[in-house]
């Protein structure tokens, strides 16, 4: 018997804080990539590594998906190490999801019942917000080092005309709702794939689920590019000089 909750279940306490099972998987997760990431960068592995090539190819082909947004290779260096941080993050969450011992196949019982001792992080609300809030943090600071404070405020706050400080304000409800699109796209898209598999695992186990399985796989890591392609795509928009709306008037009239 499986129970389908939107809230993550509370595994055990640390001090008094609260370690919920979507927590402890991002802790394996997290770990998994430190050590990878060490591994890949202290240790020189042989040369027909398959392992160490694909991330080579992985790392390279972020950035050249970053070199085809910011068309800037300077600016490419900057934000790779985020948006590879984001994409592999993300896609190794989605798939360890996939694993058995996840979805339901190891339980421990706690004061509030029987819950799930591992779950996907991004099936869970305050990840994906954590997520989202980090994006936007970073797509501000790239903002305001590439324009200048002055001009980034200009964004938002401009009194050169009615129009001009409309324009502004819409931008600024815009970055609020950025925080909202991240985060709930992809904890949709994560949480209702879970809830598909459970559902097929449980009518029909075994051989039935295996393409439901397949099909997560490809959500998992369209979910991890989607992610890291719109940061890319809001860092460039917010990094190119916006242009004073009062004053394009004037200049077409002047040409």
């Amino acid at each position: 018997m499986f129970s389908i909750s939107l809230q993550p279940g509370s595994v055990f306490h640390v001090l008094g804080f609260n370690v919920t099972n979507t927590l402890l998987t991002t802790l394996i997760v997290t770990i998994i990539l430190v050590i990878g990431s060490l591994t890949f960068y202290f240790i020189k592995p042989k040369k027909h590594n398959i392992l160490i090539k694909g991330i080579k190819i992985l790392i390279f082909e972020l950035l050249k998906l970053t070199d085809s947004v910011t068309k800037d290779r300077r600016l490419s260096k900057k934000i790779l190490p985020l948006i590879a941080t984001f994409f592999l993050f993300i896609m190794t969450s989605n798939l360890m999801a996939l694993i058995p011992g996840f979805l339901g196949s190891l339980f421990i019982d706690t004061a509030e019942g029987r819950v799930s001792l591992l779950r996907s992080p991004n099936s869970d609300l305050n990840t994906t917000l954590a997520l989202a809030l980090f994006s936007i943090t970073a797509i501000q600071f790239f903002s305001i080092t590439t324009l200048g404070l002055k001009n980034y405020l200009t964004r938002f706050f401009n009194f050169a005309g009615p129009i001009a400080f409309i324009t502004g304000f819409f931008e600024l409800i815009s970055e609020g709702i950025k925080i909202l699109s991240f985060s709930f796209r992809l904890f949709g898209n994560i949480f209702a794939g879970e809830i598909l598999l459970l559902i097929m695992a449980f009518l029909l186990p075994y051989i039935i689920p295996i393409p439901f399985i397949i099909l997560e796989i490809f959500v998992g890591i369209v979910q991890a590019f989607i992610f890291t392609a719109l940061t890319l795509t809001f860092i460039k928009i917010s990094t190119i000089p916006h242009t004073n709306p009062q004053t394009t008037p004037s200049v077409i009239k002047n040409q």
